[in-house]
């Protein structure tokens, strides 16, 4: 069996509100303590997150597809880290397993919608197809440890047409990284490792029980405005069911 132990965290944002990745900060902190690392990828301007244990800044792209990817590739990573997004929390304590060389820890999708192709621009690659079809790993939760992988994808990014830097890029690059062959998946389960909660109504209704996630993903609309009342809960109710 592979050790296993708690991972280092990192995560990319850029701007000047920096709100969000505070509250997965606080959360990472309340649940994890105070020794476990984590790193902000950003650029030359982004203020610095309270509660990060470094913070990787470098020149980046203005496509955010391309700035992301740029971000996790000169991140530096040698040793299992797992990159989340901003708009999520941590509920509970958790370990993943080390990964051998070559290995990539993702969640894939529970969905599997016909994608609508004219949003937020015309794809027509994706007229007729499914989200499992195009992009069945859910880029929010990337479990790493090497850089390598993300350095892979940045070079295809780069030489794919303006939209998908812009949009999907990042996913429909790991997909065909690991349909090449390129990147060894290790699936976790997407319902305890980036459960989607759409509002702080849904997030009190598992907090605590028997499908209690480890980390979810705030999205939709007006999820990410109820991040503050849901960590608010997190906080009064403990780390244990």
């Amino acid at each position: 069996m592979p050790q296993e132990a708690v991972p280092r965290l990192a995560f990319f944002w850029v701007g000047q509100d920096v709100s969000l990745p505070t509250l997965l900060v606080r959360s990472a902190r309340h649940v994890l303590g105070d020794g476990v690392h984590i790193a902000q990828l950003t650029d030359r301007t982004t203020p610095e997150v309270e509660g990060v244990t470094a913070v990787m800044r470098t020149k980046l792209s203005d496509r955010i597809m391309v700035a992301r990817l740029e971000a996790y590739a000169r991140s530096g990573v040698k040793s299992p880290t797992l990159f989340l997004d901003a708009d999520m929390l941590i509920l509970r304590p958790f370990t993943l397993p080390t990964l051998a060389e070559g290995e990539v820890g993702l969640t894939v999708r529970e969905e599997d919608d016909e994608i609508n192709w004219r949003y937020p621009m015309e794809f027509p690659e994706f007229q007729g197809r499914t989200l499992m079809q195009e992009m069945p790993y859910i880029y929010s939760f990337v479990y790493s440890s090497s850089e390598l992988p993300f350095m892979r994808q940045l070079t295809r990014l780069n030489k794919m047409p303006k939209r998908f830097q812009l949009w999907y890029g990042d996913q429909v690059t790991l997909k065909r990284e690991v349909d090449e062959g390129r990147v060894k998946s290790v699936h976790f389960d997407a319902a305890v490792y980036n459960r989607t909660v759409r509002s702080n109504i849904e997030f009190r209704e598992i907090l605590g029980t028997s499908a209690w996630p480890a980390i979810v993903h705030f999205k939709g609309r007006n999820s990410k405005g109820e991040m503050t009342l849901s960590l608010e809960a997190l906080l009064a109710h403990g780390t244990t069911p």
